[in-house]
C-alpha cells in the first residue's frame, strides 16, 4: 500500500489507520516520490516502526539526527517520536515500512512481558531509534526479518498474521538485548521537541488564519529569534517553509476532494493571493493546482 500523504491531527500525530483493531499494524513499500511533496514530512505515531531501504538512498531524521540509508540497510523508531524521510538523489527511493502497535508484542495488559520487556523500553533515554545498517548478525537477522515480514503480510497465506507477531517478537527481542551504551536524551533535547509538537499543532488548528512569529514564539515562551532558530534546528526547515507545506497539503485534498474553484482553495487554507498559492503549489509539487486537479480527474469549475 502506498500512502500519498500522511493525515495528522492538531497534534501532529499520524492518524493513518494501521491495520484494523484484530490486527493493529500495516505493512508498505513507501516510494517517496509518489508523496504529493516528494517526501514524508515530520510526523509521529503510537506504533514502533521498522523501515528497510529497498531502492536508492534515503534521509531520515529522528530526534534531531540524520542518517542517509542505502539500499539494504535499515532503521527502527520507537513509539512517539517525531520523525521524516526524503531521497537523498534519487526521487522514487523505497523503502519497507512496517508500523506495529505494542499490543502485538504484550500478550495482554498487565502481562509479565509487558512489564518487564515492553514498558521499560517506549520510553527508554536513548532508545529513540537504532540504525540497522552493519554486519554485527543480530543487525543482519533484523534486516532479513523485516523483508520476511513484508512478505508474509503482502501474500496472507494461512497463518500470516501468527509468523508476523513471532517475527516482530523476535526482532523486539534482539533489538532491546543489544541496546548498551546508547547516548541518552537530554533534558534540553526533550523540551525543544516538546517545543516543535506544540508549534506544529498550533499551525495545524490555524493554518487557515494568518500566522505570525510573534505567535508562534509565544505560544513556546521564547523570543522570535530563539523560535527560528530552535525550529530550524529541530525540523530542518523554517516555521514558514514547514507552514507553506502543510498549507499546501491542506490544499492537495481540496482539490481531489472537493468542486471549490483555486482562488476558493487558496484562502480555505490561508494564502492571501491566489497567485502566491499558484507559483509556492507548482514550485513544491511541480504542476499548477487546476493541472494536478486534471490529472486527478476531479471536475473542473
Amino acid at each position: 500500500m502506498q500512502i500519498k500523504d500522511i493525515p495528522i491531527d492538531q497534534n501532529h500525530r499520524e492518524i493513518t489507520l494501521h491495520g484494523s483493531y484484530e490486527f493493529p499494524m500495516a505493512v508498505y513499500l513507501d516510494q517517496l516520490d509518489r508523496n504529493s511533496l516528494g517526501f514524508v514530512n515530520w510526523h509521529w505515531h503510537d506504533e514502533i516502526q521498522f523501515s528497510l531501504v529497498t531502492k536508492g538512498e534515503v534521509e531520515f531524521w529522528v530526534n534531531q539526527r540524520s542518517y542517509r540509508l542505502k539500499a539494504g540497510q535499515g532503521l527502527f523508531i520507537n513509539s512517539g517520536y517525531l520523525h521524516m524521510s526524503r531521497p537523498v538523489s534519487e526521487p522514487d527511493s523505497t523503502y519497507i515500512c512496517i508500523d506495529a502497535d505494542i499490543k502485538l508484542l504484550s500478550f495482554f495488559p498487565g502481562s509479565a512481558v509487558e512489564q518487564n520487556y515492553i514498558k521499560p523500553y517506549l520510553k527508554l533515554s536513548g532508545f529513540s531509534e537504532v540504525i540497522i545498517d552493519g554486519e554485527a548478525e543480530w543487525h543482519k537477522d533484523i534486516r532479513a526479518k523485516i523483508v520476511e515480514v513484508y512478505e508474509l503480510y503482502t501474500q496472507e497465506a494461512f497463518g500470516y498474521e501468527l509468523d508476523i507477531c513471532m517475527l516482530l517478537a523476535a526482532m523486539w527481542r534482539t533489538l532491546i538485548s543489544n541496546q548498551k551504551n546508547r547516548p541518552e536524551i537530554t533534558t534540553n533535547e526533550y523540551v525543544d521537541q516538546q517545543r516543535v509538537k506544540t508549534i506544529m499543532s498550533y499551525i495545524h488548528e490555524h493554518y487557515m488564519e494568518k500566522i505570525t512569529l510573534q505567535e508562534l514564539a509565544d505560544i513556546v515562551h521564547i523570543s522570535k529569534g530563539e523560535c527560528c532558530r530552535f525550529f530550524k534546528r529541530i525540523a530542518k526547515c523554517t516555521v514558514f517553509d514547514y507552514l507553506k507545506n502543510y498549507r499546501i497539503n491542506k490544499s492537495i485534498e481540496l482539490l481531489q476532494t472537493t468542486e471549490l474553484t483555486i482562488s476558493q482553495v487558496a484562502d480555505s487554507v490561508g494564502f492571501g493571493s491566489t497567485s502566491y498559492y499558484i507559483e509556492t503549489f507548482k514550485k513544491h509539487v511541480s504542476f499548477t493546482p487546476r493541472e494536478y486537479r486534471m490529472s486527478m480527474s476531479i471536475p473542473q469549475r
